[in-house]
């Protein structure tokens, strides 16, 4: 056990700044050790083979180690390397370094069995034997496939990522087509608003286009011209569709009168609309300066001639199928 361990201390100072090979091999095992490591794992051949053969002995014998020159098989060999003998608790550690080419067509790339002369210095009985190492077959790449005119490469479409350039465009593409679509929606929801309120009754579409005024808040905003100026277009636009007189174009004088002779506008119905009309006259027009209880004031009287006006007509038109 302490000759392993003392074999193991030799060869790891040997190889204290040297690069951890990465393929490995035991030669020889006993009282001496022949141990063999080559970098890189696997034979390259367009890439030099570093070997390194490690000779562990005691300090009683002396090794003749042969050339190795012949032994090598599909490799030519380029430099060899020795260093001094590393002498340390009775023990001997021999390293020896080989750099190898590959051969490209070698079958095979080998180290043959060679033979290690021992020579023992024992005063008493000196003697001189060999020992023979294991052969080692160093692993090789694999074998290339057989030409047969074919493409060697498999032509495959292959990702490449854009550039930010590219990305850039695409997220203004994007936001434009979704910009775009936004805009054909909300075009789409306006004409579909449009087209039911068309087809409302004269009072349902005067009480969509009131309940639209109202949430403008144009009194909260400190706009009440515009709010009452609004608000009689409605109710102006609802006679024209109701009763097909030209309320919009007419001043409120020449209306109540052309609605006096008008046979559809009842005396009820007169009351609620020269009321509502002359009000809203004194804001739009006199400068009267207006408030919110106003407003809410003008909006009832707005929802009192609609619906008796409304109601009016309804009765009108059951009489008269």
């Amino acid at each position: 056990m302490k000759k392993i361990i003392l074999t193991a201390c030799l060869i790891l100072l040997a190889t204290a700044f040297e690069s951890v090979a990465q393929f490995t091999a035991e030669l020889y095992s006993g009282d001496i050790t022949v141990q063999l490591s080559a970098e890189p794992e696997q034979v390259d051949p367009v890439q030099d083979l570093m070997l390194t053969l490690n000779i562990s002995y005691p300090a009683s014998l002396k090794i003749e180690l042969p050339d190795l020159q012949d032994r090598f098989q599909g490799f030519s060999m380029a430099e060899d390397f020795s260093a001094e003998p590393i002498e340390a608790a009775g023990r001997v550690l021999l390293t020896q370094k080989w750099k190898l080419t590959p051969r490209p067509a070698a079958e095979r790339y080998r180290l043959a069995p060679f033979a290690l002369i021992i020579h023992e210095q024992s005063d008493e009985s000196p003697r001189t034997y060999s020992i023979a190492t294991k052969p080692v077959v160093f692993p090789a790449p694999a074998q290339r496939p057989p030409v047969t005119g074919e493409p060697e490469v498999s032509l495959q479409p292959e990702w490449i990522a854009p550039t930010p350039g590219t990305i850039l465009l695409w997220i203004v593409i994007g936001i434009a087509a979704i910009a775009i679509i936004a805009l054909i929606l909300y075009a789409l929801t306006k004409i579909s608003n449009k087209v039911k309120e068309y087809r409302m009754s004269p009072i349902e579409r005067a009480m969509t286009e009131l309940e639209r005024l109202l949430k403008r808040k144009l009194p909260q905003k400190g706009l009440f011209k515009d709010f009452y100026v609004e608000l009689t277009m409605v109710v102006r636009r609802y006679i024209e569709r109701s009763h097909n007189v030209r309320a919009p174009e007419q001043t409120t004088e020449e209306f109540l009168a052309a609605a006096a002779a008008h046979p559809d506008f009842t005396a009820e119905n007169l009351k609620y609309l020269k009321t509502f009309l002359e009000s809203a006259d004194l804001v739009k027009f006199a400068g009267q300066q207006a408030d919110l209880s106003m407003t809410e004031d003008a909006i009832s009287r707005a929802r009192e001639y609609l619906n008796s006006d409304a109601r009016s007509t309804d009765k009108t038109t059951s009489n008269n199928p």
